[in-house]
């Protein structure tokens, strides 16, 4: 795996763009008063990564989701988040990168049809609550953390639509030549 200086660098700021986003949201009040409801707006650059094409790859997917998490725990000063968030972050860019290959390829602009893209994010919120619950699991050693599922599972469908929307928004509107500069990074 070769890679360029300009690829590091664009990939560098992803991840801090990336953990800040999500240290913001943990900084904001929450939109529901109930605890653990996030947005996911750090998934944000992932989905970003995945659906750019060009040079950017699975791998490159995985480390902005891996160490987007460890940034965040940092900036937060949470040590359980980055925990809980390292999990889920595996395992949302793994269904990611799945719900990606189901759907047809583009002939377009883009390599994968971008108007998948909320389902994709979808999958993948749904995927990062499994990764959380195995956590929650074997850090409490009860099944009865479970319980809470259908509150995130309804919450990360409502988060995932609304951070798949943004994604495609923002590759349907960032200038082209933008998007082809850091495709070919």
């Amino acid at each position: 795996m070769k890679i360029t200086v300009k690829k590091l660098c664009i990939e560098a700021l992803f991840i801090c763009f990336a953990a800040a986003l999500s240290a913001l949201e943990t900084l904001l009040p929450p939109f529901v008063p109930i605890p653990g409801i996030r947005v996911g707006l750090g998934n944000i650059v992932t989905l970003f990564a995945l659906y750019a094409g060009g040079k950017w790859h699975v791998y490159d997917a995985y480390i902005i989701a891996v160490l987007r998490c460890f940034l965040a725990a940092l900036i937060t000063g949470s040590l359980m988040s980055a925990v809980y968030g390292l999990a889920g972050g595996v395992f949302a860019c793994s269904a990611m990168i799945f719900a990606r290959f189901l759907f047809p390829k583009n002939k377009s602009e883009f390599p994968f049809d971008i108007r998948f893209l909320p389902f994709t994010a979808v999958c993948g919120a749904v995927f990062h609550i499994a990764g959380q619950m195995l956590v929650a699991i074997l850090f409490y050693g009860s099944k009865y953390v479970l319980a809470y599922t259908p509150v995130l599972l309804a919450s990360a469908i409502i988060g995932g639509i609304f951070t798949g929307f943004l994604t495609m928004l923002l590759l349907r509107k960032m200038p082209a030549k933008l998007i082809n500069n850091i495709r070919c990074s």
